[in-house]
């Protein structure tokens, strides 16, 4: 909970300095949004660990668990970065590079989840 609060403390300061400089220096607005992301992301990347915990759980319980976590966290991680680049080109009024940044990160994530489709379909055909 003390991690969240200060990453939204530093969110909302980041953004009030932003919005103070950004019609006198566009281009410093926007770096210092990019730090703030990079500052706020290495806060909350120790609860990292709690999902490679979470992983490992279900690796033993189950042999192929690799199918099946390995797809979903990547499918996390892809639209996370989606999001945050997405969002840092429509702060720059770049729309365009938002949309294909979007696009991108939903046919990576397709890509990306298509052995756990493949997976669930195999064992729903031997179901039958």
């Amino acid at each position: 909970m003390d991690v969240i609060i200060k990453c939204a403390a530093a969110a909302l300061l980041s953004c009030l300095i932003c919005l103070l400089i950004k019609r006198t220096n566009p281009e410093m607005s926007m770096v210092l949004g990019a730090g703030a992301i990079v500052m706020i992301i290495t806060a909350a990347i120790g609860f990292a660990s709690s999902l490679l915990e979470l992983a490992a759980a279900v690796r033993n319980m189950c042999g192929s668990a690799d199918v099946l976590i390995s797809p979903v966290l990547k499918c996390v991680g892809i639209g996370a970065v989606t999001k945050i680049s997405a969002e840092l080109c429509k702060d720059s009024s770049q729309s365009s590079a938002a949309a294909a940044v979007d696009m991108a990160g939903t046919l990576c994530a397709i890509g990306v989840s298509m052995p756990l489709i493949m997976s669930m379909l195999k064992m729903i055909g031997d179901m039958t």
